[in-house]
């Protein structure tokens, strides 16, 4: 076997050993996500939770009450919810505070945050609590340079940020006051027993988008907002409307809603744009939706034309399901689609730039299939669900290790 590489029944076997070191009441763990949306970075903290509990670990999830999140773990038996009435400041929160000092008190000794804003007012209460352990993710670029001596502090105190690529660990190394050490990469990690195209039928989706079997759907998935770049979309299905090909049948199809309980008027603008451009017949809005390998599954081409992501899962999940992707440069674009064997790079903020490569595909329907199958066994070997939920208990054992928990 080559080295570094693991058979599944060794991972497996790995997986089992973790769980027995870290059952039996050793790890409490307390995960914190504190957000109003649902988006990647919510999904993947719930699911995270939620895989740590299956495995019959000790997991409560603190979330704000009446969120997105809290409704998704209120009711599931692999965790605990622990929903506040409060959103604490990010810096030295009484409140929470006091919260952390009962969770202390009944064993909670690791605590994993998925939004490291929220740190200054972690840290400065575990500084009293040796023994427990602070984990944090990181799941968006960062612009800023925090090497300054109050973070110095906070950073000093946390036992490891994880993130989901080597292109994030090269940003928060260059900006962060972080020992290499303290940095782990966890690719995001997919379940291939929903992600599969031979499971699942995207007919009733397609019907419902009035697609038929001659008709390319082009579509995008992502929260209504100006970053996500749907306007350039726009731009591009009218660049391609206005010279398609004879005979050609296209569907521009947009998944995804407005940030709940923020008042915004892009999505009204971007239904302006359709009108404007004569796009009704066209372009479809389809809101949120839960089925979304079928609705991979129902595209044809993903676009993911984003202002900057530090990762895109959506990306991967249109590639699980043979879906060829279209994704703007930058952030970790080049490791999700390799050297444009998976998928096509474009320029972010450029909707020629997107009808260009959109078109390259058109024209080339057997480019489109051979980027799906690639896409999709490259996505296998690289992004399984079960794989990032072992690396992420081998952090949590050797972080409770380190502080004498075990």
């Amino acid at each position: 076997m080559p080295c570094g590489r693991r058979s599944k029944v060794s991972q497996e076997f790995d997986l089992s050993a973790l769980k027995d070191s870290l059952g039996g009441g050793k790890l409490k763990a307390l995960v914190v996500c504190l957000s109003h949306s649902w988006g990647g970075l919510e999904q993947v903290a719930a699911n995270d939770a939620f895989d740590a509990g299956a495995c019959g670990l000790d997991v409560k999830v603190m979330c704000l009450e009446g969120t997105p999140i809290h409704e998704a773990v209120a009711h599931r038996k692999e965790v605990s919810a622990l929903p506040l009435n409060f959103r604490p400041r990010d810096y030295f929160d009484f409140r929470l505070k006091a919260e952390l000092a009962r969770l202390f008190t009944e064993g909670v000794n690791l605590v994993h945050t998925h939004q490291t804003s929220l740190l200054g007012s972690i840290i400065p209460w575990v500084w009293w609590h040796p023994r427990v352990s602070v984990i944090a993710s990181r799941h968006i670029m960062n612009n800023h340079d925090k090497r300054n001596f109050f973070h110095r502090a906070i950073y000093r105190r946390l036992d490891s940020l994880v993130v989901m690529s080597q292109t994030l660990r090269r940003n928060v190394l260059d900006t962060h006051p972080l020992r290499d050490r303290q940095v782990k990469v966890i690719n995001l990690g997919l379940d291939f027993t929903k992600f599969d195209p031979d499971k699942v039928n995207p007919a009733p989706v397609r019907a419902r988008w009035k697609a038929d079997d001659d008709t390319t759907v082009i579509g995008l998935v992502g929260r209504i907002d100006p970053a996500k770049g749907q306007a350039s979309f726009i731009k591009a299905a009218a660049g391609l409307m206005k010279n398609f090909h004879s005979g050609e049948k296209l569907k521009f199809v947009m998944v995804g809603e407005e940030t709940l309980g923020r008042a915004s008027v892009h999505l009204n603008e971007l239904k302006e744009m359709v009108q404007q451009f004569r796009l009704e017949e066209s372009v479809i809005f389809d809101g949120y939706q839960k089925n979304i390998p079928e609705i991979m599954s129902a595209f044809d081409i993903l676009v993911m034309p984003s202002r900057q992501e530090a990762f895109g899962l959506v990306a991967i999940e249109a590639m699980a399901m043979e879906c060829p992707v279209v994704i703007s440069s930058g952030g970790s674009a080049a490791e999700i689609v390799g050297n444009e064997e998976y998928g096509l790079l474009v320029y972010p903020n450029d909707a020629f730039d997107l009808q260009r490569q959109l078109r390259k595909l058109l024209d080339n329907p057997q480019l489109r299939r051979e980027m799906g199958l690639k896409g999709r066994a490259h996505v296998r070997a690289s992004y399984d669900r079960r794989m990032r939920l072992m690396r992420t208990l081998e952090v949590y054992e050797r972080s409770i290790r380190r502080r004498g928990n075990l």
